[in-house]
């Protein structure tokens, strides 16, 4: 009885073991990594994942839970790749969430998830940097234009008119290094980059449309571009002169008016009264005169006839 007990324990004991050894091994399989956590703007994001099954990874906006809101992008680990296969996750399965359409910058976070659930079995957070901004998309002519720029080594920007593709034949009309004289995220003035002088038709920017394009080391690859527009600038037209206002000339038949001079008086009007402080005509002063000598002969002729009867009394 006893030896068929230790038997029993001692297959207990092995069976154990191997169960455990199993789960150690099957955990081992599974694994998460990235390589690095930082990234561009339109970089690609590869994540190497193992798993079985359903396992699957899914990335979060960072502080999103799994179970709550909809993953961004994911993919299942053994079925939509090859378990430890580099994937870019901005090319797989999207849930269409709009605002993170091929995950802008930003701060997230990739879950390794078991058996098609919503339990963890590792996560990573990543930095999403903005590649290429512009301080504006409309500007008027002789505007400044900032760019910032996110690069390394001999990445760099370039200026081209709309339509134009680096590397097609044609130059860039203004373009600087990144890195190089630079610090990345550092915001540049692009008319402070190099100018090509077989562009001398583009140097002052006239109004029209253009792109602005990061490119790799040194190359024409495009890693990001912005479109932007530039607005003629009208100049003003002087305003016309001010026409002047017409006088009014005075009906002939018309009243005098506070703002018409009454007519001056003429020998058909000797009747007309003179204004206070103006010298009397030379006519009306004559006839003043004879008035005088009449009054006064009729005073002397009175007198004298006073007189004459007095003597007679």
């Amino acid at each position: 009885m006893k030896k068929h007990t230790r038997r029993i324990l001692t297959a207990l004991l092995v069976l154990t073991a191997l169960v455990c050894l199993a789960v150690s091994a099957s955990a081992a399989e599974k694994s998460l990594s990235l390589p690095k956590t930082e990234y561009g703007q339109n970089e690609d994001i590869l994540i190497t994942a193992y798993g079985e099954g359903k396992d699957w990874v899914g990335i979060y906006a960072k502080g999103e839970e799994p179970g709550g809101p909809a993953s961004i992008y994911w993919y299942y680990v053994a079925e939509d790749a090859e378990p430890g296969e580099a994937v870019d996750i901005r090319l797989q399965r999207s849930n269409n969430r709009a605002e993170y359409d091929m995950l802008p910058p930003g701060e997230y976070t990739v879950w390794l998830l078991l058996n098609d659930g919503y339990e963890p079995f590792d996560s990573i957070d990543i930095t999403v940097l903005a590649t290429l901004e512009l301080d504006k998309y409309s500007y008027k002519e002789g505007d400044d234009i900032l760019v910032t720029a996110n690069g390394e080594g001999k990445d760099w920007v370039g200026l081209y008119p709309a339509g134009e593709v680096p590397g097609g034949g044609t130059q860039s009309i203004y373009w600087y290094y990144v890195a190089d004289g630079h610090t990345p995220m550092e915001p540049v003035s692009i008319k402070s980059g190099t100018h090509n002088t077989d562009r001398a038709d583009y140097a002052d920017l006239p109004a029209g449309d253009y792109t602005m394009f990061l490119l790799a080391n040194d190359g024409y690859d495009v890693i990001d571009s912005i479109d932007f527009t530039i607005k003629e600038v009208k100049k003003e037209e002087p305003a016309p002169a001010a026409e002047e206002p017409a006088v009014e000339e005075p009906a002939a038949d018309s009243e005098p008016t506070a703002d018409t001079p009454a007519e001056t008086p003429t020998e058909a009007s000797p009747e007309a009264p003179v204004p206070s402080g103006t010298t009397a005509p030379a006519d009306t002063a004559k006839s003043g005169c004879g008035s005088f000598i009449s009054g006064g002969f009729i005073l002397l002729v009175t007198v004298l006839g006073s007189a004459w009867i007095a003597k007679r009394r």
